[in-house]
């Protein structure tokens, strides 16, 4: 091994510690909301494999086969006669699976850290890739300085450790962008494209909104040809270009029907409940079990200017300081005339990914209550992705850092403050707001998705005879339930709105504390009723997690009659 050999071992020695270890601390000590939902939908997709049912596989717009991929190889591992046991499918939306698993005793928060591992192995694997191809194209450390900065970033670093498809996505779509543009200005070898093309069919498996990318892939085969024009005549090169999109294209249709069984068996039925399910929720808000077809003539886009600036200033949120001021040299050197090839490629993938970040923030934009800022995951990856690149033009233009220890210093400097910048919001690093932004605007982001309800269920659990305890719980099925050994009620908000709040009086009666959030008095004015008559009693204890809703524990015992005679009015 020669010494160049040996610096890109270490480099990559380094991203992959970089990459593993904020992800897997503490990989098992939290629960999101969303996660014990796709615990069930993934044991139903290996339920249905074991039942040679390939047909049920789907599971509507996701399509979500690679999450559920991850939870069928941790059912493989810790409880692989799940698929012949008779129970059937469970329904997601109810509250039955868990205790399933639990009486033949398998913990679910066993299987969600499995999940989740063979998630971050994945987005591991990923990340290398990316950091490999962006070392051909650009050389090694500046392709070390880029994948790390990206994926460092707190918002994705988030992401990427819990079930959910969002970060999963960004990754895939990354890798094919790159993938094709290690071919189209390296060297046209077919492992690219065929790498391009199946990291676009992974995406489109884990998500259908990854469609997104298909006009970025064919703006850069259109560029080839103007670039080609000159060498190869302008027919030559629009042909050549041709038949790179026809055989990636084919690439991808291949692995996308390889890689689902669904496609196996009903080809028909798999892309009508993902596209059909898509464009309903989309235009109409609802899926097709609601709205039945789809139908173009109710399609609304009068909020599509506020929702554009709504997702642009959340990416202002979510992106860090180093972010801001990356992306701010990326946008100047794209003005500086290329001296190099270093230059050209780097301007050329800024521009690539701005386009890709701005088809999925249209994409989202367009669909109607699809309006959450992690549905723009690969937007936001994308401007740190620039941001990144922004970095390494500058450090690549600075003669003091020619020195390759003061280089690697420089490197190792900034991808230190990329990560400290999200460790005080440890271990939901996506909650992560740049505090510049909340100085400028006066303003904080707080989020709901679960932060500190286990930190609630592991005080009650240290209550004498826990295990007997009734709990009623907001935020209950995963962020309490997975950590707390009594029995969970789980708080449906709807219970609130009904006259007389009836179906949330049996069920407080039932009950030995009361847990909820700060979020759940924002809902309604229902709700904000609730909670104001809440203020009148004393907490036991409450829980204060940074940029998450505070949480208040009640017994039960000491809510006066007053509180029941108010709500039941």
């Amino acid at each position: 091994m020669n010494k160049i050999q040996y610096r890109k071992a270490v480099l990559i020695f380094l991203l992959l510690g970089l990459t593993l270890a904020p992800r897997l601390a503490s990989l098992d000590s939290f629960v999101t909301l969303d996660e014990p939902f796709w615990l069930s939908v993934g044991a139903n997709y290996y339920y249905a494999l074991g039942q040679r049912e390939l047909e049920n596989t789907v599971y509507e717009y996701h399509p979500a086969v690679t999450t559920m991929s991850f939870v069928t190889a941790a059912f493989l591992v810790d409880f692989p006669t799940y698929r012949g046991l008779g129970q059937g499918y469970f329904d997601v939306d109810k509250e039955t699976f868990d205790p399933f698993l639990l009486q033949h005793g398998h913990d679910p928060m066993r299987l969600l850290y499995l999940s989740r591992l063979f998630q971050v192995l994945m987005i591991a694997l990923l990340i290398l890739i990316i950091f490999q191809l962006l070392a051909i194209l650009i050389g090694d450390e500046k392709a070390f300085l880029v994948t790390a900065l990206t994926f460092s970033a707190p918002y994705f670093l988030g992401h990427s450790r819990v079930l959910s498809h969002e970060a999963l996505v960004a990754a895939l779509v990354l890798t094919s962008i790159f993938g094709l543009m290690t071919y189209l200005e390296h060297k046209p070898k077919w492992y690219y494209l065929l790498l391009s093309a199946a990291a676009a069919a992974l995406a489109q498996l884990t998500k259908s909104s990854a469609m997104a990318m298909l006009p970025v892939i064919g703006l850069m085969l259109a560029l080839s040809v103007f670039e080609k024009r000159k060498e190869r005549g302008f027919k030559r090169a629009w042909l050549d270009s041709l038949k790179i999109f026809g055989a990636w294209s084919g690439m991808m249709i291949l692995f996308y029907i390889l890689l689902w069984p669904g496609m196996w068996v009903a080809p028909g039925k798999m892309l009508y409940e993902v596209y059909g399910n898509a464009f309903s929720y989309a235009f109409q808000g609802s899926r097709l079990q609601v709205t039945h077809e789809v139908i173009p003539t109710t399609f609304n886009l009068a909020t599509l200017n506020i929702t554009i600036q709504s997702f642009i200033q959340n990416i202002v949120w979510r992106a860090t300081p180093l972010s801001w001021a990356g992306f701010i040299f990326a946008f100047i050197f794209f003005f500086v005339r290329a001296e190099d090839a270093f230059f050209s490629i780097i301007k050329k993938a800024n521009f690539y990914l701005l386009i890709t970040a701005a088809m999925f923030i249209l994409l989202f934009s367009l669909a109607r209550g699809r309006n959450s800022v992690h549905y723009i995951m690969t937007s936001l990856v994308s401007v740190d992705a620039i941001a990144a690149l922004g970095w390494a033009m500058l450090l690549g233009r600075l003669k003091i850092l020619r020195k390759s220890r003061l280089r690697t210093g420089a490197i190792l400097f900034l991808v230190s403050l990329q990560l400290a910048s999200g460790l005080s919001f440890y271990p939901y690093y996506y909650i992560y707001s740049n505090p510049i932004w909340a100085g400028i605007t006066g303003n904080t982001l707080i989020s709901d998705y679960g932060e500190g309800f286990e930190h609630a269920a592991a005080y009650l659990a240290q209550k004498p005879n826990a295990a007997a305890l009734n709990v009623y719980a907001f935020r209950a099925r995963g962020p309490f339930s997975y950590f707390f050994p009594g029995k969970t009620i789980i708080l449906n908000p709807l219970f609130i709105e009904e006259p007389g709040m009836v179906s949330m009086f049996e069920r407080l009666k039932q009950a030995d504390y009361l847990v909820i959030n700060d979020a759940l008095g924002r809902r309604t004015d229902r709700a904000a009723l609730f909670e104001r008559e809440l203020r009148h009693v004393q907490p036991e204890h409450s829980i204060y997690t940074k940029g998450a809703f505070s949480i208040h524990i009640y017994r039960v015992a000491d809510l006066p009659p007053a509180f029941y005679e108010t709500l039941s009015r």
